[in-house]
């Protein structure tokens, strides 16, 4: 069955969200507007992916919000998710000398709802629905926002499937970020004072 389209209140909503996508104040005043019309998915959907990045939330009730999240995102239309999405900022490090510190939530959206704008460094990054197409993004040298529960693996942009021995499990963008490892060989323990 399709998907209703966009009313003129929605488009509204979402040009003032993607003009700011980080003030997330629009973002609860959609989801009171979709309260209102019925929207219980989607109303749910913004909800939860704010309550995910408040400050008071646990790491046990993250987990919980990224489950539903997971349930919810498959009944929902994947061009309104990606509006939404959270997923970090990848293929930046190839074309640039530095590993954007921005996510797509952050960027400034333009009239593709698939395709963001860095004011850093000027670039249109992609967001895409699947990791082929991730991955024709990045061979044109684009940076890519890989939609979130899309199947990963270390590596995945370059190859076209993991390697031998690798567990193809989840990595998802909603999961902690690694902490970064100092360059160079550890110092000992008695060096640190």
């Amino acid at each position: 069955m399709p998907r209703p389209p966009l009313s003129d209140e929605d488009k509204q909503f979402l040009r003032a969200i993607l003009a700011e996508p980080a003030e997330l104040t629009a973002w609860l005043a959609y989801a009171d507007w979709l309260d209102e019309y019925e929207e219980r998915d989607r109303s749910e959907f913004l909800r939860l992916e704010v309550r995910f990045v408040a400050r008071g939330t646990s790491q046990v009730e993250r987990h919980r919000i990224a489950t539903r999240l997971e349930t919810l995102r498959p009944t929902l239309d994947p061009d309104w998710v990606a509006i939404f999405d959270r997923p970090p900022i990848e293929n930046c490090d190839k074309v640039f000398e530095f590993r954007c510190p921005k996510k797509w939530e952050q960027l400034q959206g333009t009239d593709d709802p698939n395709v963001r704008h860095c004011r850093s460094c000027g670039e249109d990054v992609f967001y895409s629905q699947s990791l082929a197409e991730a991955r024709t993004h990045a061979q044109m040298g684009r940076c890519v926002a890989v939609a979130t529960g899309v199947d990963r693996f270390p590596g995945d942009l370059d190859q076209a499937r993991p390697p031998e021995g690798v567990f193809m499990g989840m990595i998802r963008a909603h999961a902690p970020e690694p902490r970064a490892q100092p360059d160079g060989p550890k110092r000992p323990w008695w060096k640190f004072w």
